[in-house]
């Protein structure tokens, strides 16, 4: 697998997708309950734009977020300012995570952690999640139940709508998603999307600005994830499915969640 930039595609108008999103998510309760529950102050590691930050700041609880790609904690930042807050965030990878302070909370959404490509890297980066954990604090973070490599197949590399979003200046931001290769042996998928920015509101007119970026995730079994765990130090106390609190079991077909201290 060729080496890239793992911060290229969250970077650029990715960013700008990103910051159009106005609601806070699927898993916005699951993880403020978590926050709530422990107390003191969190870590969003892969914060992006604050669609999780921003509305536990509005909330009143403390958080504060980092993330490997300058231009999504710029939307970050412009968005709080916004909405009257304060923020406190770190542009920073989380394997070479180095903070002033420690945390009661550390939670990774969207699947972010998986975004490490390297596995002694993704390693690193537990340990140094690890060390930034106040005593007793908690690590939870989530990884995609895995459902695009079947024995066999290969990547489209045909372009899918993936998004539209309307951006401040009533421009339209159009992205595309390809899978551009599936590794079954590495466990990896690599992908393009492309942002095509219209002065309008369809697919046909011109584009004012195009680009392509360009990432990739690995995937993890259930097993695999815990191993990593236990190599940095850490003790995972559950595994729920789906963000609903429950073991995660058979019957859960969307994500797993790891609680880990």
């Amino acid at each position: 697998m060729p080496p890239f930039d793992e911060a290229d595609l969250y970077s650029g108008s990715a960013a700008l997708m990103w910051a159009a999103y106005d609601e806070p998510g699927w898993d916005h309760a699951y993880y403020k309950n978590v926050i709530a529950k422990n107390g003191g102050v969190a870590l969003d590691i892969g914060c992006g734009t604050g669609r999780l930050l921003r509305s536990y700041l509005r909330a009143g609880l403390r958080v504060e977020g980092v993330d490997i790609a300058a231009d999504m904690l710029t939307q970050c930042r412009r968005l709080a300012a916004a909405e009257g807050l304060e923020v406190t965030l770190y542009h920073q990878p989380m394997q070479a995570l180095d903070l002033p302070d420690k945390y009661a909370t550390i939670y990774i959404p969207c699947g972010s952690f998986a975004c490490v490509m390297d596995r002694r890297q993704s390693l690193e980066a537990l340990r140094r999640l690890k060390a930034h954990l106040a005593p007793s604090g908690e690590l939870v973070f989530n990884l995609f139940i895995e459902e695009d490599a079947k024995p066999g197949e290969v990547a489209s590399q045909q372009w899918v709508d993936w998004a539209t979003k309307t951006l401040p200046d009533g421009k339209t931001l159009f992205v595309d998603r390809r899978v551009m290769h599936i590794d079954r042996i590495e466990q990896a998928v690599t992908e393009e999307r492309r942002y095509r920015i219209v002065d309008g509101d369809s697919r046909e007119l011109p584009a004012l600005h195009e680009e392509v970026r360009t990432g990739g995730y690995r995937w993890y079994t259930r097993n695999e994830a815990l191993w990593l765990c236990e190599l940095a130090g850490l003790t995972v106390e559950k595994i729920t499915g789906d963000y609903k609190d429950e073991l995660f079991n058979e019957s859960h077909r969307g994500t797993m969640v790891f609680h880990a201290r």
